[in-house]
């Protein structure tokens, strides 16, 4: 295939910028490309525009195009413009070519711009025919200048759980901020999408968390329609199976107005998490079913919704250059032929070599780092792709009084399967005893449980190492502090709350954070997302020592989802009936009588104060009592908890801290305005360079969580 009709067909397109007039140099396509006069309406934008990765030269450009009036997916190429400019009003533009949106690539299109100047505001559109679409970007700083860096991260939005009213939010937010700390980038730490529909979570609810019917703008039902997959005489698709289903995804939560507006302001960074692919996945192996035995070999899935995404994101992969010194490997998507095949035992660096799963997972590369300036180098990992299986096998985990296999497990029974054959000096147990049975040690003969896999992990410390930043941002999707839920009751020990996160790779994790201390590797400011909760605080060197002997290291700071619902949501269906019905008043309880909300998070107490604290709250409603009850080892490197949010985060980076904020939305599930949903609280913080533990407490404007309000 020729390089211009592989561009074509794939919808990407590399241009420098020069003046008007001269030939454009990058030019992807023929001279007889030139579009023709056509009449308004002629083409749409239905998915709008976006950028993304912006450099100190560079930025990336992003839109969809369609015959107008809904047009077929079937018809062919269209060729339109892109033009972009220094200047609001387009009068002098520094990029004006052709572009060719084609059916193979779904008629995206992806335009690498270079020779921009850095730290700078630009404007772009496309031009099909009459028909305009308009959109803002900025290039990222040269890495040498002493300049103050403003972030928000995101991520997390569910479309049939909520709005987008967090964007909205943003741009109403960002509007009021003086000039030098308007917003930069947004970084989106993954599930841009969700690949199920009416099923589970994937549904809306009010404040007593029931399910109710949310509207879009224009005041139709908001849902998700059936699958391209789905046809006459089968049934209703729960998840997305081909690269149609995963596109129509894309189209459906890209058709969102305040999205749109948010991608049109701002470029994005963007890294993917599970939805992007399957809920809790690991390298191309699903994990919908509880018995281990039935987990889903899904190559052939995890190659259509790698295609998907990097048709729908923009993101510079291929040639683009991260730390020096350090080889970058992302690279740009190219399609393999692949087969659902059962997986074969991992390899000492725990990845599966059956040869469809290297071939689905080497399909797409995405990590990467990008430079802000003197001050800030943004380090994006993919904790999905390389790592290892869950630590706690589905079907042990299945019936022993968890909330679900990888929530709220035990903290001993995790580090005995994560460590594998290492574990007790290479004498792993095996049966392992457990709440009155013997679990088999699938793990036995197994390496330590990997995140990041040995290849990722390398070039994450060789970044680390090697970045002249004086911060460190690690753009990373599931938390790393571990958050500790002390004993349940008699004979229980303690758990954590989610083994999905790096909580349930414990050794790994040990390892990067022992990396960062042994190198006096300073100044990391972890970015995390996933957990539909916000949390803030230090990340100590090993929290399995006493309090006083451990060290902090680095700080995370943990955003709520855009969306989704909250994860004191899960909690709070998951304690309705069943085994976890006794354990109900931990999580929630109706404490009007105190002068508090019927549904009171008493998780947030359980988290910071510990069981008897909460427990004592829950048979007393006496909350001074409780909090002086309260054990302050529970999470002691913890300075913030919300179990029940909505909303995203936003950061100051300047040669001597970190200014974070985490705002908390009110619920958007009401009908989307230009005002936004409100803000119901935010939770403020600073990070002293060179010195972690001093992390600021948290400050407030708004209502406070409980039990601090």
């Amino acid at each position: 295939m020729k390089r211009r009709d592989f561009l074509r067909n794939t919808g990407w397109f590399a241009v420098g910028a020069a003046l008007v007039g001269i030939p454009g140099c990058g030019d992807n396509s023929s001279p007889d490309d030139a579009p023709t006069p056509e009449a308004v309406g002629t083409y749409t934008f239905p998915q709008g525009v976006a950028s993304g990765d912006p450099r100190a030269s560079s930025v990336v450009l992003w839109t969809r195009v369609e015959l107008g009036a809904g047009g077929s997916p079937l018809y062919g190429a269209i060729t339109f413009r892109v033009q972009v400019s220094a200047e609001a009003n387009f009068h002098k533009l520094v990029v004006d070519l052709p572009v060719v949106a084609a059916a193979p690539a779904d008629h995206t299109v992806r335009v690498l711009v270079t020779e921009l100047a850095p730290a700078t505001t630009y404007y772009y559109r496309f031009v099909a025919g009459q028909d305009v679409i308009t959109g803002r970007t900025r290039t990222a700083a040269a890495a040498d200048a002493d300049v103050q860096v403003n972030l928000a991260w995101v991520s997390c939005q569910d479309y049939s759980a909520g709005s987008y009213g967090a964007y909205r939010q943003m741009l109403v937010d960002d509007a009021a901020r003086p000039d030098a700390d308007k917003i930069h980038a947004v970084v989106h730490l993954g599930d841009m999408i969700y690949e199920t529909r009416n099923i589970g979570f994937q549904t809306a609810i009010d404040e007593e968390f029931r399910t109710i019917d949310l509207k879009n703008r224009d005041g139709s039902p908001r849902v998700i329609a059936p699958f391209p997959s789905d046809t006459a005489g089968t049934a209703p698709g729960a998840f997305a199976r081909t690269v149609d289903d995963y596109r129509h995804l894309y189209k459906t939560f890209l058709s969102d107005p305040d999205l749109q507006a948010a991608r049109a302001a701002w470029p994005f960074v963007a890294i993917w998490d599970d939805h992007e692919f399957t809920d809790d996945c690991w390298q191309s192996q699903a994990n919908y079913d509880d018995a281990a035995s039935l987990d889903e070999p899904s190559q052939t899935r995890k190659m259509a919704a790698s295609q998907a995404w990097f048709e729908y994101v923009p993101v510079q992969l291929s040639g683009s250059v991260g730390v020096s010194g350090v080889p970058a490997e992302a690279h740009d998507f190219f399609a393999a032929k692949v087969e659902n095949k059962a997986f074969t035992a991992p390899n000492d660096d725990n990845f599966v070599d059956e040869p469809n799963n290297a071939a689905a997972v080497g399909a797409l590369t995405i990590y990467r780092s990008l430079r802000f300036g003197k001050h800030v180098e943004l380090v994006m990992t993919d904790e999905r792709s390389y790592r290892s299986d869950h630590a706690i096998p589905e079907d042990a985990a299945h019936g022993a009084g968890f909330f679900a296999p990888r929530n709220a497990v035990p903290l001993d029974l995790v580090a005995i399967f994560d460590q594998g054959k290492t574990f007790a000096g290479g004498h792993p147990i095996d049966p392992i005893p457990f709440a009155g049975r013997n679990l088999d040690n699938v793990r036995k003969a197994s390496p330590p449980g990997t995140m990041l896999g040995a290849k990722q992990k390398a070039w994450w410390k060789a970044t680390m190492k090697g970045s002249d930043a004086t911060w460190k941002l690690w753009g990373n999707e599931v938390s790393l502090m571990r958050i500790r839920i002390t004993p349940l009751g008699a004979g229980d020990g303690n758990r954590v709350l989610s083994a999905d996160a790096w909580d349930g790779y414990p050794t790994e994790r040990s390892e990067l954070v022992t990396f960062l201390k042994d190198n006096a590797i300073k100044n990391v400011v972890v970015l995390s997302g996933d957990i539909h909760a916000s949390f803030a605080g230090v990340v100590m060197d090993n929290p399995d020592l006493p309090v006083p002997q451990q060290q902090a290291v680095a700080t995370e700071l943990i955003a709520a989802g855009i969306a989704s619902n909250s994860l004191f949501s899960f909690f709070e269906f998951a304690t309705r009936s069943g085994p976890g019905a006794a354990l109900r008043p931990l999580i929630t309880l109706n404490a009007t009588a105190a002068g508090l909300p019927k549904f009171t998070e008493n998780f947030n107490l359980l988290l910071s104060g510990g069981t008897n604290a909460a427990g004592l709250f829950a048979g007393t409603l006496n909350l001074s009592q409780a909090l002086q009850i309260a054990d302050p080892d529970t999470n002691k490197h913890l300075k913030y908890i919300d179990t029940n949010a909505q909303g995203y985060g936003y950061v100051k980076v300047n040669g001597t801290q970190v200014a974070a904020k985490i705002i908390t939305i009110n619920r958007p599930i009401a009908a989307p305005t230009d005002a936004g949903p409100g803000i119901k609280r935010t939770a403020s913080f600073t990070i002293p360079k060179d010195n972690p533990g001093m992390m600021s407490a948290a400050t407030f404007t708004g209502t406070k969580p409980f039990p601090l309000g």
